[in-house]
């Protein structure tokens, strides 16, 4: 791909990254989006409303998204955030995190199981929405 095909889909990518962020409420303050042009690859993760973040996008070529319209990324990009929160589980993320940098492990396992709760809501508010965009067809 040359450098303006690549930033068309960047951009395309980029905007519906920032709509299921702002549609499902997934960034507050540490979660991110990159492009890293060395490898044409984008990294991209959510947010729970207690800062934990969850990684949607790792390693994942951007020509994965060359050729799609903006409905087709959005339905992908949303088919991936469901994927990352039903495999969430809090007991393994905090087999993985703590030590790292929590003081109070117990508290970080009950963010975590709010974590579960919160965003399991959200993954039904996602399958809602591309239902409905899948009758729209």
């Amino acid at each position: 791909m040359n450098n303006l095909a690549v930033l068309d889909v960047l951009k395309k990518v980029s905007r519906q990254v920032d709509r299921i962020w702002d549609m499902y409420d997934l960034q507050y303050k540490y979660a991110e989006f990159e492009y890293f042009g060395y490898s044409g690859q984008v990294y991209w993760s959510i947010e729970s409303s207690n800062y934990n973040t969850f990684t949607v996008l790792d390693n994942v070529n951007l020509d994965e998204f060359t050729g799609m319209s903006d409905a087709e990324i959005y339905k992908d990009l949303a088919r991936r955030v469901l994927d990352t929160i039903e495999n969430f589980d809090p007991e393994e993320k905090y087999i993985e995190l703590v030590g790292d940098e929590y003081d109070d492990p117990e508290e970080f396992m009950a963010s975590l199981e709010n974590d579960k709760s919160e965003l399991d809501l959200k993954a039904l508010i996602i399958k809602l929405a591309l239902r409905i965009a899948e009758d729209n067809k």
